[in-house]
């Protein structure tokens, strides 16, 4: 921009000068000669002043001392030379400092016009130093403009109050390049507001320039924003690489390299893009390191310019807009002069007159709108106002009443409308427009900017969309939601918090501000107080559970949790919290409170000894009655070298008993199969006592073991009666058998005696018949065949009696012999166990089909096995009955062998009678051959080494029965 006088001023000054010269001349005097001199200071800028005012002051020293020293007798024309140089130090003195107020004033003046739209302004001389800024602006910050150009580390320390912290330093860094390169100054930076809080601003600054180009002051303003442009942060590298590149003297972006005449509209395009974060596209000339001009396009976007060379593109040399007007030139209407300095700022002005009628618009704008100021005013004929063709037809009526009454009353006009661009389209701007008056105070014209919105009001939109949406979410879910101050005063209820609780803002909020918690139950105020205390004290997280009144006077349990929102510097801004209705899940809680109480105490006190384990093995837990049986607590286990498991069984399970319940747990384990076993269980006070032990995997829904859960039951007084009643069986059947016997024998002998009575006796008569003188041969004869007869009686006798003891064979199934060796497996288990045996049975899977009756070959399974058991009762060591089943031709081979002391008499222990056992009657072994022979198979022995016997029986494939 460029400040210089009209040219009337100028045609005065020449005119005074002629006459001064012309007046010297002719009076012979120096004093003519001030008129020029009074020019020369008019038009001297910088050192050309300091050079004059050297000037004037060697010639005052000079007039002095020729006049004191009286040389060549010129005393007195020295004395007059002497005071028309110190007259023209004293004229030159008083212009200087008349400049320097117009100076002064000019930019003041232009800052108070923007301030007139805007809101606020200010403005600094050439060097920085703030000649004017907005009374409201001070009023906040509590300064005068002295103490708000006061120094302070890294600039002025008003700067250093008003700038965030964080934006200080790049703030201070641009204002200093600007001082030192006129270029624009254009920044975003967070700002304090009236509040006390920062708040994201966009600040212009623009030189105010003599008819040399040297910047003689600066003038802008600072609009507030909600935030920094989006453009702004979407390119920050390429805005942060221009910035570098424009503080270079040469930098290819800066004005100084714009050709003169295109600067401006330059300038224009630039503070249009920074302030409406709208893209603008400009045509410039730019200089070139050869000192050419060369056409270049730039794009300019805020914070950054994008800049592609044309000139060889370009047919028409001449830019699309240029302007050289001057904003502060006296010789325009004030409206004009006022738009323009807007203008230099924002990029956009306009002017009209008294009437409403359009005096200016940018020819930029005019090129936008595709319209002239005569387009614009032509609606004035037709009883509109002269924004009928701009605005959009919906907004019109509103806008021009508006309009109306600000040119009756000179009222402000801040408006926001929809206008139309050339291309047919809608946007929306912000407008603001003040009156010029003259000395009478009467309205010469109108003056305004228009600021591009449209991406502002749809961000607008959208943010609304979001908050609308959010306060959607805040109300619908099932929560109540509240906010607090750092210090704990309630700021916000959702709408779920007063339907619920019949509770506002109000009602749940104290006298001094702190929270009434008047919702809470009574009883628990208290706890519910303390704890969000300490919450609100020292910032740590706030949970609470208390019973919470609803809006029909009940108490529901609910869970109210809080978290404090921090600043960047750590500070809490405020509290945020929500509270959920847990009323069923206490509820639920109680009963599982309830129900583990009872399950715990009916484990307590099951008549049973209760322990769980790891999927492992390893014990988790134990019952009270099973740790008051072991003596020991489970944790005295731990660093005893060995796991749980081991420490617990080799403690507690009998030496001859551990093998096999480690054996067998080890296999429960690993395949997951329920564990069961009758072993001898150390008690506390080193009494072994019978126990049950069973257990059995709990599993998840996919089927992996989570836990085992054991159960032992003290069976040692049942164990002890039925080995008592075993015996007591033993020698009922041994009674048993031998009153059998005795009656058999009784019954033997009497069917058997009549016919060897009658035997006996016919014997004696034939003897007589035949010792008879003669020998009666006759009746002899028939003596002897009575004889005959009553032998084959007795005979018919025993053949009978023998079939009583004759299975048919009717009787006999074909099966495997393994199902009927799992049969007596199983009959004999429980003896197996009271004997600490271990009978390992290992049976062919493809054994074929045998002809058998069922029960006589488990008979003789029964009996080998128990042969078997009884002759380990008095090995040492472990003691296993191995069995083994398998196809050996055509018949099925069964071994059972043990690790006995053997057989003393192997050729007589299948006969009848004979027998090894002290109760023994010697009639097993020889049913059992009898049995086997009787399917066709065969029954026999053989010795073990060292020790021990095998007894062996085959079974044919096709049994038949023996004759």
């Amino acid at each position: 921009m460029t400040a210089v006088l009209p040219q009337q001023r100028l045609a005065l000054v020449i005119g005074v000068s002629v006459v001064g010269i012309a007046a010297s001349w002719l009076t012979a005097t120096p004093f003519g000669l001030l008129s020029p001199i009074a020019a020369l200071n008019l038009y001297a800028r910088g050192r050309t002043v300091q050079l004059l005012y050297a000037i004037f002051g060697i010639a005052l020293a000079g007039s002095a001392l020729a006049a004191w020293s009286d040389v060549g007798g010129m005393r007195d024309l020295a004395l007059l030379w002497a005071a028309f140089f110190a007259v023209a130090l004293c004229i030159a003195a008083v212009i200087a400092k008349s400049l320097s107020a117009s100076r002064s004033a000019d930019e003041v003046w232009a800052a108070q016009v923007i301030e007139s739209v805007v809101g606020n302004a200010w403005a600094t001389d050439a060097a920085g130093r703030f000649t004017y800024v907005t009374p409201s602006t001070l009023s906040v910050l509590g300064m005068t403009l002295e103490e708000f150009n006061s120094p302070s580390e890294g600039g002025p320390s008003g700067w250093r109050r008003i700038i965030h912290p964080d934006d200080y330093e790049g703030a201070v860094a641009t204002w200093r390049r600007c001082l030192q390169t006129g270029e624009l100054y254009n920044v975003e930076h967070r700002m304090l507001r009236a509040s006390g809080a920062y708040g994201w601003s966009r600040s212009s600054g623009q030189p105010l320039r003599d008819s040399q180009g040297h910047v003689l002051a600066w003038y802008g303003t600072i609009i507030d924003g909600d935030v920094p442009l989006v453009v702004s942060e979407r390119f920050a590298d390429v805005a942060s690489a221009a910035l570098e590149e424009k503080a270079a003297p040469d930098a290819p972006h800066s004005l100084s390299l714009v050709h003169p005449n295109d600067r401006t509209a330059t300038a224009h395009a630039a503070a249009r893009a920074f302030w409406t974060g709208v893209p603008q596209v400009t045509r410039h000339r730019q200089l070139q390191a050869d000192g050419n001009y060369r056409w270049t396009e730039t794009r300019s976007e805020p914070g950054y310019s994008v800049s592609v060379d044309i000139d060889d593109l370009v047919t028409d040399r001449e830019p699309l807009t240029t302007t050289g007007l001057d904003p502060l030139g006296e010789h325009e209407a004030e409206p004009i002069r006022s738009a323009k300095v807007i203008e230099s700022i924002f990029g956009n002005g306009w002017a009209f007159d008294a009437a409403g009628r359009w005096i200016y618009l940018h020819p930029f704008a005019q090129n936008s709108l595709g319209v002239t100021p005569e387009d614009l005013n032509a609606s004035l004929k037709e009883g509109h106002t002269a924004w009928k063709r701009l605005l959009h037809p919906d907004d019109y009526d509103q806008i021009a009443a508006a309009w109306r009454h600000c040119l009756a009353t000179g009222d402000h006009f801040n408006v926001e409308f929809r206008f139309r661009r050339a291309t047919g389209i809608y946007v929306w701007a912000r407008t603001a427009a003040r009156p010029t008056r003259d000395s009478q105070g009467h309205i010469t014209g109108w003056f305004g900017i228009a600021l591009d919105i449209d991406v502002y009001k749809k961000t607008v939109a959208a943010l609304r969309g979001r908050e609308r949406q959010l306060q959607q979410l805040i109300d619908t879910v099932p929560a109540l939601i509240w906010t607090t101050t750092p210090q704990g005063t309630p700021t916000y209820v959702n709408k779920r918090f007063i339907d619920v609780t019949g509770a506002t803002l109000k009602d749940i909020t104290d006298a001094d501000g702190s929270p009434s918690l008047s919702v809470i139950h009574p009883e628990d105020v208290g706890a519910a107080r303390r704890a969000i205390g300490h919450s609100f004290a020292t910032g740590d997280p706030y949970v609470q559970r208390y019973r919470q009144l609803r809006a029909d006077g009940s108490y529901r349990w609910t869970e109210t949790r809080a978290e404090p929102l921090r600043g960047e510097d750590g500070a809490i801004l405020q509290w945020y919290g929500v509270c959920v209705d847990i009323h069923d899940l206490v509820a639920t809680q109680d009963a599982l409170r309830e129900r583990e109480r009872f399950v715990w105490q009916l484990v307590e006190t099951l008549p049973a000894l209760i322990d769980c384990a790891a999927p492992d093995g390893e014990p988790i837990y134990r019952s009270q009655q099973l740790r008051e049986f072991l003596g020991y607590e489970l944790e005295e286990l731990d660093g005893a070298g060995k796991s749980r498991l081991n420490g617990t069984l080799d403690a507690g399970v009998h030496p001859d008993d551990v093998a096999g319940v480690k054996e067998q747990y080890a296999h429960s384990l690993s395949t997951g199969e329920p564990y069961a076993r009758k072993h001898r269980l150390r008690r506390f006070d080193g009494e072994y006592r019978w126990v049950e032990t069973r257990a059995a995997a709990m599993r998840n829904a996919e089927g992996a073991i989570v836990q085992w859960n054991v159960i032992c039951l003290d069976i040692d007084g049942e164990v002890r009666m039925q080995e008592e009643l075993r015996l007591a069986r033993e020698r009922l059947a041994r009674a048993s058998q031998a009153a059998s016997l005795a009656e058999l024998s009784a019954s033997i002998a009497h069917e058997v005696n009549q016919p060897l009575a009658a035997v006996v006796a016919n014997s004696h008569a034939c003897h007589r018949w035949l010792s008879a003188e003669p020998p009666n041969l006759e009746r002899a004869k028939i003596t002897a065949e009575r004889i005959i007869r009553d032998a084959n009686a007795a005979a018919d006798v025993v053949s009978r009696i023998r079939a009583l003891f004759k299975q048919s064979m009717d009787t006999r199934i074909s099966t495997t012999l393994g199902s009927v060796m799992a049969e007596a497996r199983n009959l004999m288990a429980e003896e197996a166990t009271r004997r600490r045996v271990r009978v390992d049975i290992d049976v062919d899977s493809n054994l074929p089909l045998v002809a058998l009756d069922r029960v006589q070959v488990q008979q003789v399974l029964v009996n080998l096995i128990r042969n078997g058991m009884e002759a380990m009762d008095s090995a040492a060591g472990d003691r296993v009955l191995r069995i083994r089943v398998r196809r050996m031709g055509d018949v099925v081979q069964t071994e059972i062998s043990d690790h006995g002391s053997g057989v003393e008499f192997p050729d007589k222990i299948f006969e009848p009678f004979f027998t090894t056992k002290e109760q023994g009657m010697g009639m097993g072994l020889a049913i059992c051959r009898s049995i086997i022979e009787s399917h066709g198979g065969r029954l026999w022995m053989e010795k073990n080494e060292p020790h021990g016997a095998t007894f062996i029986f085959t079974l044919p494939v096709e049994a038949k029965a023996a004759p």
